[in-house]
């Protein structure tokens, strides 16, 4: 049977416009959906100033390429610790008390960044969010039962649309700490400090939402409080194809402010500014990875995605100026991530409803796994070994990604799907 059109426009007085709505909006939108898309857009906002600053502040505090990959590995080691507990307490128990766990963690996070300025602190801070991070498992579980398994994909990429449209707003703070230094005699430190306090406080809003969005909810919880995966088939693959790509992206891209800038010179409004045309190239892919998907078939549509991407990697470090490098960095992200909707859709449908959280868990270690590794690995080749070592190993990674896509997952992805 055919769909109905969108918002009820009739077929032959379509727009282009209205064609595009119908290729990114699933058939309902519930108030939990919407209460959770919020949420999504208050973190994307968050994340973009954080990602365009924080480094920068970490970098005028003294902190050193390896101080950072140290510092950035406690989120992603305690949330790889922390998540299939979390993921197995969610399906037992339900997933609003993850949030809550979430909220609490975060909170505490934020107060031990805002309030201290040593290592351990800062260590502690990151941490908490890994914490949170492990909590979190429970989103994307959440997410999924707010729709139909039809709609799953152009869900996630109406997800990946908001969130990354908005962390592009956030990006736009880059500009803030520039202006406050040139026209209010702040200081580098006090308006990086001051821009990061919003986000933070951001950060923490977010949970505001997503636990609002959980009332009411069924969940079918698990009886037992136990580790035991039916679908264990698809986790393992999925989780170990992530993982890899994560390690490829993250030896450059978990440093990458402190990279252009002990390269290039550029300072929060530069990467600002980038950050904000990149996460716009990012979001509309995302946004269109339904429709793509539609037309080359599920396999074909990430194959691409990820080899085109890997080429626009290789060629980063032969940038001679910033300019190029962005332009090859916003191809390289719209290109990367535009088949995440469509994963993170088929890995949902492979997975039994009781122990959605628990394979989600699993999948989020693995996410985090190369979160831990590739920070430490980049800042330390980048110091000994040459500042862009750390891409020309990433874009090969990426090369070899794309190839076990259809070598491990020919049984999972179908054109039926």
């Amino acid at each position: 049977m055919q769909e109905q059109p969108v918002l009820g426009v009739q077929d032959e007085v379509k727009s282009p416009f209205t064609g595009f709505i119908e290729s990114i909006l699933p058939s309902r939108l519930n108030t939990g959906a919407r209460l959770f898309l919020t949420g999504a857009v208050i973190n994307g906002v968050s994340n973009g100033v954080l990602n365009s600053i924080m480094q920068l502040y970490l970098i005028s505090l003294g902190f050193t390429a390896v101080d950072l990959g140290k510092l950035f590995m406690f989120n992603p080691l305690f949330c790889a610790i922390l998540s299939i507990p979390c993921g197995i307490a969610a399906d037992r128990y339900g997933k609003r008390k993850m949030l809550l766990l979430g909220l609490a963690a975060v909170t505490l996070g934020a107060a031990s960044y805002l309030l201290f300025d040593s290592f351990a602190w800062f260590a502690f801070a990151f941490a908490m969010f890994g914490v949170s991070n492990a909590a979190a498992t429970v989103m994307t579980p959440l997410y999924t039962l707010f729709y139909e398994k039809h709609d799953l994909e152009k869900a996630f990429g109406l997800y990946g649309l908001i969130n990354i449209s908005a962390m592009s707003l956030g990006s736009l703070f880059g500009y803030v700490p520039a202006y406050m230094i040139s026209n209010l005699a702040f200081t580098e430190l006090t308006s990086y400090r001051l821009v990061i306090s919003v986000a933070l406080l951001l950060f923490v809003a977010q949970y505001i939402f997503y636990i609002a969005s959980s009332r009411g909810i069924e969940e079918k919880l698990s009886n037992e409080f136990h580790f035991k995966l039916k679908s264990w088939r698809p986790v393992i693959k999925f989780s170990a194809l992530a993982l890899l790509g994560n390690i490829a992206g993250g030896m450059l891209f978990a440093l990458f402010p402190y990279y252009v800038n002990q390269k290039f010179g550029v300072a929060s409004a530069g990467l600002g500014a980038l950050f904000f045309v990149s996460n716009l190239s990012m979001a509309v892919s995302k946004g269109l990875a339904a429709s793509i998907a539609k037309k080359l078939g599920n396999m074909k549509s990430i194959v691409f995605g990820v080899a085109l991407s890997s080429m626009f990697f290789f060629l980063m470090p032969l940038s001679p100026s910033f300019g190029l490098l962005g332009v090859l960095y916003v191809l390289r992200s719209g290109t990367r991530f535009m088949s995440d909707p469509i994963l993170t859709s088929l890995f949902m449908k492979s997975i039994n409803e009781d122990e959605l959280s628990t394979a989600n868990s699993i999948r989020m270690i693995s996410m985090n796994g190369g979160g831990v590794v590739s920070p430490w690995l980049g800042g330390t080749l980048m110091e000994n070994v040459g500042l862009d070592t750390p891409a020309y190993l990433g874009a090969g990674l990426t090369v070899v990604l794309a190839a076990l896509y259809p070598l491990l997952l020919h049984k999972e992805i179908t054109e039926s799907d």
